[in-house]
């Protein structure tokens, strides 16, 4: 792709433009660059298209909204500009590049930004399961597309526990792994809003906390000290009572959606399959201690 000619067929950049574009890493499904030049220095995210149901979809224009709504809150990147998909030409999102590190430690300026973000009020975004039984119907939904063996093991240990849906709802990234923090001069901002949604802020914070997001993001488990240092500097008790609770659901939904993705990537990408793998074992290890 040709993201140059694209930025200056959207009217983002004009024809002369002194600019460098360098392509990022980690942009798994759309095409992400670093755009720098004529005082400016942005992120330049490039839109895949995507059909059908996904746990982890691609939603441009809700991606775009977030960061508007966020504007200011110390919680994500500046926005600087959006031009939805016309036609054959792709969505395009601008925002200020962050400097700074991918977040390696330090959990408790992860707990005090996720109360940031979901203390502003928002609305309009799509709405995502916050009860047990929704969760687990999405689990059983991946696990359709996964071996028939890591399905059985998972369905062994599917928690049942009912847990009904909070009336609460809150702006939540959906994806906040380790890899989308960075700590840098103006403090942590969290990256790549692709699938924001109003659900539970529980549902953020075991995305952190969890052992199987942690080693995708080739970061190991939080230890036991750790998570307690989280816990406490998040510090709402109805929100930590929902996260104790939904946990199990939780877990078993993305161990499903682990399965599935180590079945999809095991010919082509084998590495990555490895860490599906491991998220897996994870998984089901937590969710057999559990159930004991």
């Amino acid at each position: 792709m040709d993201v140059l000619a694209l930025l200056q067929q959207r009217g983002i950049l004009g024809a002369q433009a002194d600019v460098r574009l360098t392509l990022l890493q980690g942009g798994y499904w759309n095409t992400v660059c670093r755009l720098q030049g004529d005082g400016l220095d942005w992120v330049v995210k490039v839109f895949a298209s995507q059909d059908g149901w996904r746990l982890f979809p691609i939603l441009p224009d809700d991606e775009a909204r977030a960061l508007l709504l966020l504007k200011g809150h110390d919680v994500a990147p500046e926005y600087v500009e959006y031009h939805p998909r016309v036609g054959e030409l792709p969505a395009v999102l601008v925002y200020e590049w962050v400097e700074g590190t991918m977040w390696t430690a330090g959990t408790a300026e992860v707990a005090r930004l996720f109360r940031r973000q979901h203390a502003v009020s928002v609305d309009g975004f799509r709405e995502v399961p916050t009860g047990s039984i929704g969760i687990v119907e999405q689990g059983e939904r991946l696990l359709q597309a996964a071996d028939s063996h890591e399905a059985a093991m998972l369905r062994k240990v599917c928690p049942t526990a009912r847990v009904q849906p909070t009336p609460r709802r809150a702006l939540i990234h959906t994806d906040a792994g380790t890899g989308n923090f960075i700590v840098g001069p103006q403090g942590i901002r969290l990256i790549d809003w692709q699938c924001p949604a109003l659900g539970d802020a529980a549902e953020d914070l075991f995305t952190f906390l969890s052992p199987a997001f942690q080693v995708l993001y080739d970061h190991e488990p939080l230890t036991t000290g750790e998570r307690a240092e989280f816990l406490d500097a998040y510090e709402e008790p109805t929100v930590l009572a929902r996260l104790a609770a939904l946990e199990p659901a939780l877990t078993f939904r993305m161990g499903a959606y682990c399965a599935m993705r180590r079945l999809e990537l095991v010919d082509s990408d084998p590495t990555a399959a490895a860490r599906y793998a491991r998220a897996l074992e994870l998984s089901i290890a937590e969710l057999t201690e559990g159930s004991r």
